[in-house]
């Protein structure tokens, strides 16, 4: 994407942040992907784990902005469990589980669509501890 490229862009209508950010949520897409599948390979092979489980705390623009349900989609679409919730003082709490890669998926999606935008506040991770794994839960959901 060099300045000519980006000339062309400009002349003939298109928004190159625009541009770059549809390339970068691709490619975000694609890693999303990548997760999934291997989640869902390791659970075909009859290999629970590596899971984790871990428990975020998530302040900044987190309420009104779609944060919960951002992060359900995210969650079910590279196949991790758990769940989602805002707190009284305004900051959100999730429990993401999966594999590594999966639960990395669900928070490098989050920061890209939160933080890698001009027009939002953004976020930041106040916590983040793992905790057990819960043995049984099958899907991610938020909890109103």
């Amino acid at each position: 994407m060099g300045l000519l490229s980006d000339l062309r862009d400009m002349m003939s209508g298109v928004d190159p942040a625009a541009k770059e950010l549809e390339r970068m949520e691709v490619e975000q897409a694609s890693r999303m992907a990548q997760a999934k599948d291997q989640g869902e390979g390791l659970r075909a092979a009859g290999a629970l784990g590596p899971k984790i489980r871990r428990r975020y705390s998530f302040v900044g623009s987190v309420q009104g902005v779609g944060f919960r349900w951002t992060t359900t989609n995210l969650a079910s679409s590279v196949g991790a469990t758990g769940w989602v919730m805002n707190e009284r003082d305004g900051s959100v709490t999730a429990e993401i589980q999966g594999i590594r890669e999966q639960v990395d998926a669900v928070i490098e999606g989050l920061d890209r669509y939160y933080n890698g935008r001009r027009w939002m506040a953004g976020f930041r991770i106040d916590g983040a501890r793992d905790i057990p794994v819960i043995d049984g839960e099958y899907d991610f959901r938020p909890i109103y």
